[in-house]
């Protein structure tokens, strides 16, 4: 019976892929068949939900095959260079991110970010034939260019998306708001100028949290008084609340307090 595991390719994509009677390790570079090509790549973790797999393991990549792929790769700025000047006459709105050969040197893949829709049939024919070979283009978002650059976070560590997480995911401001984050771009936002993935890793917990505890500016009753609810501290699961005949905040478990009402909301 096949298993699949994910494998990173040289486009930075991580797919799912079947393999047979083979000892496949972390970090192994492998051979995929994609459709009509080869790809290289290097296998990640075994995929735990059911997945349909979209490509298929040939073999463990041999040292002749990794001599091939650095060398395709070396190949990278010499064939962007020759799309550029394409691009530039053709007076494409368009900007290149990478121009990647297939393993078998049968496909040249020419990733790109635009603002608007981009007719490039006319590129396409001209690039099929300088390269003889078949011309893929593919527009990418600003969190795919993140991914295939790579870089470093605020943390100091390379961007998750290019480290482990493969398919950039969907945060939302919410996400921000909840955590108690600073809410400015310098903050909030990653290296692809959107909100930063990481923002997801702690959020349900947060909100489980949040969901336990007292709205802001509710009305409270706690052991030294009533008050309001000036802000909940979630990592030690503390309410902070200004007493009616103090000046200072006190803080107090969710235990010791008795929500005597809650503000009005407007609806979303």
């Amino acid at each position: 019976m096949a298993s699949i595991i994910n494998v990173r390719l040289n486009d930075a994509r991580v797919l799912p892929v079947s393999f047979e009677n083979l000892d496949l390790k972390l970090g192994e570079k492998v051979i995929v068949q994609l459709d009509d090509f080869l790809e290289f790549g290097t296998t990640l973790h075994p995929v735990k939900a059911e997945v349909e797999p979209v490509g298929t393991v040939v073999r463990i990549a041999t040292e002749q095959d990794i001599s091939q792929n650095e060398q395709n790769l070396s190949f990278r700025e010499q064939d962007k260079a020759k799309v550029l000047e394409r691009v530039t006459l053709a007076g494409l709105e368009m900007k290149l991110v990478a121009v990647l050969r297939s393993f078998d040197n049968k496909k040249i893949l020419i990733m790109y970010t635009a603002d608007d829709r981009v007719d490039f049939r006319n590129l396409v024919r001209d690039l099929a034939g300088i390269f003889k070979m078949r011309v893929e283009m593919r527009q990418i978002s600003e969190r795919d260019e993140a991914r295939f650059v790579g870089g470093c976070g605020m943390c100091g560590q390379e961007v998750c998306c290019r480290r482990f997480l493969g398919q950039p995911r969907q945060t939302s401001i919410k996400m921000a708001k909840i955590q108690g984050q600073a809410l400015t771009p310098n903050k909030i936002n990653g290296l692809c100028g959107k909100l930063m993935c990481c923002l997801q890793y702690e959020y349900s917990q947060y909100k489980e949290i949040l969901d336990n505890m007292p709205v802001i500016d509710s009305r409270v009753k706690t052991p030294k008084g009533e008050g309001a609810v000036v802000y909940n501290d979630c990592i030690n699961e503390l309410v902070a609340v200004r007493l009616d005949n103090a000046e200072e905040l006190s803080k107090f478990k969710m235990e010791e307090l008795e929500i005597l009402s809650v503000p009005e909301t407007e609806d979303e």
